[in-house]
């Protein structure tokens, strides 16, 4: 294997029935190269000179470089440790059939989890049954009847396709819609929405699989906005439009919301606070929202802790989606007189 490891724009591998693209939707690039996971079995290194070739026990038997975390903020450190840690099992079982699967797999492809479904501390492979079922602290082992199907490689990590990893996920509905959404966001999509369907009409499914499919929407920023937006639908509001196109020529330029509904030029906008402190990065976001209300949009802000009293959130959207719908019904009516 050639190339940085956690590269995340890494040269796919040709596999068969695989096709060219890139997996991993995270930005970060740590410097930390392929060739630095070492076996005892290979003879260079043992329990007594690691140390002082300067590398890390990874798990027993095998070792690695020192990993640099600086300058990385939590979750990108958390995620530079996971990936180390999934080369070191994959250099002792991939032979043996090995994938990587469930968390482990969505965290290597950069896919935001849910809390409840995140896991940092394991390394999670799905291996053939008559591989055997590998005991080692920090790697949990799930079995399968065949061979799992490689699809795709981060650096060198092989991954069944994604949808099939979706389709074990141990979530309720929206956790599941969110992770969905999340391959299929608007920046470095790993999935379009036709390839998601298409790829779940070969699969079975339970119930609860194929309502969450139906909510799945393409073009989200994060994993709040699909939480923002099945808050408002399951209130019964109308399902508004993701990553609506909205021109304004006093800017020169067309900017997308988060999601709104175009008829009551209604936006609501998630806002996850990660610019807070960045004046440069305030002032456009400012002067952003100051060009669609130039062209008559309403814009709702909904923050982490909003959502935390959703029936505030529900009933501001849904005062603003009446008071616009009346205002357009008595333009109307004006106009017809």
């Amino acid at each position: 294997m050639t190339g940085d490891p956690f590269r995340c724009y890494p040269q796919m591998r040709p596999e068969p029935l695989f096709r060219r693209q890139t997996v991993c939707q995270d930005e970060t690039v740590v410097n930390l190269s392929s060739n630095t996971i070492h076996l005892v079995s290979t003879g260079a290194v043992t329990c007594r000179n690691h140390a002082r070739l300067g590398l890390d026990r990874l798990l027993r038997g095998v070792y690695g470089s020192k990993l640099r975390l600086d300058g990385l903020d939590q979750y990108e450190a958390r995620r530079a440790t996971l990936l180390r840690h999934a080369r070191a099992v994959m250099a002792l079982y991939q032979e043996r059939g090995a994938v990587l699967y469930g968390p482990s797999a969505f965290q290597a492809m950069g896919v935001a989890l849910p809390n409840p479904l995140e896991d940092w501390d394991n390394c999670h492979i799905l291996i053939p049954r008559q591989s055997g079922r590998p005991r080692r602290i920090g790697v949990i082992t799930h079995r399968s009847t065949t061979r799992p199907v490689v699809w795709g490689h981060v650096d060198g990590l092989p991954l069944m396709h994604p949808v099939d990893h979706w389709l074990q996920l141990a979530g309720n509905e929206d956790q599941l819609v969110e992770v969905a959404d999340g391959l299929l966001r608007r920046k470095q999509p790993i999935l379009s929405l036709e390839e998601f369907k298409q790829r779940l009409d070969l699969r079975s499914g339970h119930r609860l699989v194929r309502r969450a499919a139906r909510l799945v929407m393409a073009g989200t920023d994060s994993l709040y906005e699909p939480r923002l937006r099945l808050l408002l639908v399951r209130a019964g509001l109308p399902k508004p439009q993701v990553n609506l196109p909205v021109l304004c020529p006093s800017a020169g330029r067309q900017f997308h919301i988060d999601m709104g509904y175009e008829m009551e030029k209604l936006a609501v906008e998630y806002d996850g606070m990660v610019h807070a402190g960045n004046r440069a990065q305030m002032e456009i976001d400012a002067r952003r929202r100051r060009h669609l209300q130039d062209e008559g949009w309403l814009v709702i802000t909904i923050t982490a802790g909003q959502l935390q009293h959703p029936n505030d959130v529900v009933g501001s959207v849904e005062r603003a989606l009446i008071a616009r719908q009346a205002a357009i019904t008595n333009r109307k009516a004006l106009h017809s007189q």
